[in-house]
């Protein structure tokens, strides 16, 4: 009797090495997939990020700056396909406002297909972000818009500085440094003399969108000073907070 209680025994401590070594299996990460780079816009419904935004237009000889708020809120998903789009609600407030308008005054997408980050805005689709991240790594990010075949390799996106430390402050709060973030290029563009297209974001793990600055530019053809003003924008949108709902 002795003989066939150890068996069983011996038999039950077979047995739960085997479903701890089965299970050790299971929860094996792929090294392939552990530095895509989707938590630089992680997308989740709840998510949110609140900006201060400055801008800049220039108008011939006039010139206006306005200070607002504004905050991306995920929303919901939607199906569309086989692939899950994120619905992100935009608002915008003056930093005079406590609250938030209930209604958003825009509502666009994000969609991370595996392959690529797709921001639309305005019925525009961009490609934000090419998976794998990799330094220097350039894409079309017009390839799913209107602008595709206008968009030549000298205008691709480009990542770089994956993994740096970023220092941002904006005008209503303190110093703060985002580690592991990754700047766009979007446009590197400039002429002395007709125009200055300089456009580039940051984004950072566990947060996304970080800053985002626009300096769109055209230059007098007159008689005007070297490179005055004739109309343009610069666009500056600075992160101070972030969280879930």
């Amino acid at each position: 009797m002795k003989k066939y209680t150890n068996f069983f025994i011996l038999l039950s401590v077979f047995f739960t090495l085997g479903v701890m070594v089965h299970s050790c299996k299971l929860k094996t990460v792929d090294p392939s997939t552990v530095n895509l780079g989707y938590d630089f816009c992680p997308l989740e419904i709840g998510r949110y990020v609140i900006y201060e935004e400055y801008d800049t237009v220039y108008n011939s000889n006039q010139m206006v700056d306005t200070v607002y708020n504004v905050k991306e809120l995920i929303h919901d998903t939607i199906m569309e396909g086989k692939e899950v789009r994120y619905v992100f609600y935009h608002f915008t407030k003056k930093t005079t406002d406590t609250d938030w308008p209930i209604q958003p005054d825009s509502v666009w997408t994000y969609e991370n297909n595996g392959n690529q980050l797709i921001r639309e805005e305005s019925n525009i689709q961009y490609i934000k972000i090419a998976f794998p991240v990799a330094e220097g790594k350039t894409w079309n990010g017009n390839a799913l818009n209107v602008l595709s075949d206008e968009t030549s390799s000298d205008k691709y996106y480009k990542m770089t500085d994956i993994d740096k430390s970023y220092p941002i402050q904006p005008l209503s709060g303190l110093l703060t440094t985002y580690s592991n973030t990754l700047k766009l290029t979007i446009s590197n563009q400039a002429d002395p003399i007709v125009s200055k297209d300089i456009r580039y974001e940051v984004y950072a793990r566990g947060i996304g969108l970080i800053k985002r600055d626009y300096t769109v530019y055209y230059y007098k053809q007159d008689n005007s000073p070297p490179q005055t003003i004739d109309f343009g924008s610069r666009k500056i949108m600075l992160i101070t907070s972030y969280g879930k709902e």
